[in-house]
């Protein structure tokens, strides 16, 4: 039915189906005379006199020659817009880009929030066209299709959560693209695009310049906090920072734009315990989404090592040099790496294999060294000014990291057992790297690995949109599950004992890997979300509306127009015959 009802949306075929209603008009309002018999003129008693039957308005019982008429008119009008009767699958898809962005919860006090009025649009819109075909894509940190369905009603405010640090809108539109060429695109945001809409894109935007004040920037150490205040308006704002357990941290005057850090001291009880820290302004906040981070203890154990018997001395005396009052490595009767020579045997444990080289056999030169890039054990090194003299005969298993020419000078291997090997091609005699920022830097990423390598995550705070990832230690675990801060659930399945989490929602959440279980807490910061004085009123149709499918041919056309004119044929027949009645 809602089909039909869509044809008659067109003037034209509105304004012929309200004819009716000029045609009740006239049998209501009709001005008629009783008729008076006389044997003749001259018995009239006031011939001069208009008669005084229609003298005054009067509402009628309507004759069946009304309903007839109405009836003809009707079918006619129904036959005229049968062709531009549109079907379900004929309508264009409607892909509806959502910005899933912090900044689209902010609404001025009493207010209401661009998510909101958002989601009342997208309301009216499907209701115009029940059944059509809507895609939901979310414009966050990377756009996904959330949504392909024909329900009249979706529930699209269930993944509408309006909690990432971004919104990649141009990317969400070529993904709507991607998945149904033609469609009518819409974008639902609390701002206009920065980038110039296509014709066939249609905008809605709702948002509301503000003033704001917001934590951009909240990292944890051993025992202090760093917070970094954001005050995002054109005026001066008095924030205070608290520290739950901790008290007041600080209170400062901002000026328009500017940023503070405060660097809050830990008390002694709160170390082992999670701590929130939360932004306060005398004038109240429309976003208090970016004003509170919860803050889990952070522990990171130091790498425990130890060095073999067969590693050479030279090379035990450069491991001293760097490893020596390291708070990253500390030696142990239980080490997770062990240092050795190319002969070391596997045990339950990483390994260092250092091959110093025969004597006389190592060489070096000026050849440049290149790095394997994107890899841990390689980031931010060094590599200039290094003398480094390694054996041009050997050749290092596994992938190679650093190379000088054909020289492999280090190469990662894993194990079949899940641990890891590094091989190090090195003559320490007749090198300068423990002379050079080099050395202390390879090893912190050589922590930073094996940190990451541990059961569990390596951290327990990450900004939103981080990529959560860690090993679990029973192999065994075919399911990891994860509880999030409002109380749902979701799993996700190990991949070699590995899980890799992306789109956690701010807050603490808990994962639960067999008998193991951790806690993290995710924190929305971000100084381009924070500043929404730019947020407006923006609305535009898109220029050109996309291709609708062809309809199928039906006969109910010419069905209304037969009936028409029967009912055309049969008023005829009656108002005749009661005009030969009358006319005896």
């Amino acid at each position: 039915m809602s089909e039909w009802i869509t044809s008659f949306e067109h003037p034209a075929f509105l304004w012929a189906g309200a004819a009716v209603l000029p045609l009740l008009a006239l049998y209501w309002f009709f001005r008629r005379s009783n008729v008076t018999r006389v044997s003749a003129i001259f018995l009239w008693e006031r011939p001069e006199t208009m008669p005084e039957s229609g003298a005054r308005w009067q509402l009628r019982r309507l004759p069946l020659s009304f309903f007839l008429e109405a009836l003809a008119l009707l079918l006619l009008a129904f036959a005229a817009a049968s062709p531009f009767r549109m079907a379900r699958e004929a309508y264009p898809v409607l892909a509806v880009v959502l910005d899933n962005s912090y900044s689209m919860r902010a609404a001025p006090p009493g207010g209401v929030s661009p998510r909101e009025r958002g989601a009342e649009e997208l309301r009216k819109r499907l209701a115009r066209h029940p059944g059509r075909r809507v895609l939901l894509i979310l414009a966050g940190n990377e756009p996904r299709l959330c949504s392909d369905t024909r329900e009249e009603n979706p529930d699209f405010e269930k993944f509408w959560t309006a909690d990432e640090p971004a919104a990649d809108l141009a990317g969400a539109l070529a993904l709507a693209r991607m998945r149904s060429a033609g469609c009518e695109l819409l974008v639902l945001t609390d701002r206009r695009p920065d980038f110039p809409l296509a014709e066939d894109t249609g905008c809605f935007a709702a948002g509301t310049p503000l003033g704001n004040t917001a934590l951009v920037n909240v990292r944890r150490g051993a025992e202090t906090i760093l917070a970094e205040a954001l005050n995002a308006s054109s005026r001066p704002r008095r924030v205070q920072l608290e520290l739950n357990p901790g008290g007041t941290a600080g209170t400062v005057e901002l000026s328009p734009g500017e940023r503070y850090k405060f660097v809050c001291r830990i008390p002694d009880s709160a170390l082992a315990r999670e701590i929130s820290v939360t932004l306060r302004t005398e004038e109240g906040d429309p976003l208090p989404f970016d004003n509170r981070v919860v803050l889990l203890p952070e522990s990171r154990e130091p790498v425990r090592y130890a060095v073999a018997a067969d590693l050479p001395e030279p090379a035990v005396r450069e491991l001293d040099a760097v490893l020596a009052g390291n708070p990253d490595f500390v030696r142990s009767d239980d080490p997770e790496l062990v240092f050795g020579g190319p002969g070391l045997a596997a045990g339950n444990h990483h390994r260092f294999l250092w091959n110093t080289g025969r004597a006389g056999q190592g060489s070096w030169s000026r050849e440049p060294i290149s790095a394997r890039p994107d890899r841990v054990l390689t980031r931010g090194l060094a590599l200039r000014d290094l003398r480094w003299s390694a054996d041009p005969q050997l050749r290092l298993p596994g992938e190679v990291l650093l190379r000088r020419g054909e020289t492999p000078l280090l190469s990662f291997r894993r194990r079949i057992d899940d641990r890891s090997d590094l091989f190090l091609n090195l003559d320490p005699e007749r090198s300068n790297l423990s002379r050079r920022p080099f050395w202390p830097a390879f090893f912190w990423n050589v922590a930073e690995y094996l940190r990451a390598e541990r059961p569990g995550p390596g951290l327990h705070n990450f900004r939103s949109g981080d990529l959560i990832a860690f090993r679990i230690a029973d192999p065994a675990v075919r399911e990891v599950r994860v509880i999030c801060p409002d109380g749902s659930e979701r799993s996700v399945v190990p991949f070699r004992r590995r899980v890799l989490l992306a789109d956690l929602p701010p807050g603490v959440s808990r994962i639960e890997a067999g008998e193991e279980a951790w806690s993290v807490s995710v924190l929305p910061l971000s100084a381009v979300e924070s500043q929404l004085e730019g947020a407006g009123v923006f609305r535009c149709e898109p220029r050109r509306v996309a291709q609708m499918a062809e309809n199928p041919r039906t006969p109910l056309g010419w069905i209304a127009l037969l009936l028409a004119a029967a009912v055309l044929a049969l008023h005829q027949c009656l108002l005749g015959r009661k005009r030969e009645e009358a006319a005896k």
